[in-house]
């Protein structure tokens, strides 16, 4: 999964709009909602549900620094 993939995830997971994702991360609302699509049909989710339920379980997941490591210490599942 690509880093913007990861940060749109979290960002889903704390129940924002694909236009405050755009604002935050950069690029349009449209854009942000092809993104969202593409993450369904890639991870083979059937819906919307089931991919915000997926990013509420990634955003306990801590985030990996450029070289691999969490950076809050821990390991990652």
């Amino acid at each position: 999964m690509s880093p913007r993939e990861k940060r749109l995830l979290r960002r889903l997971a704390q129940g924002k709009t694909d236009r405050k994702i755009a604002a935050e991360i950069g690029g349009r609302q449209d854009q942000i909602a092809l993104q969202r699509h593409r993450l369904i049909e890639r991870l083979q989710i059937r819906s919307q549900e089931q991919l915000e339920a997926l990013a509420e379980e990634f955003a306990g997941w801590p985030e990996r620094t450029g070289d691999g490591k969490p950076e809050s210490g821990r390991r990652q599942p």
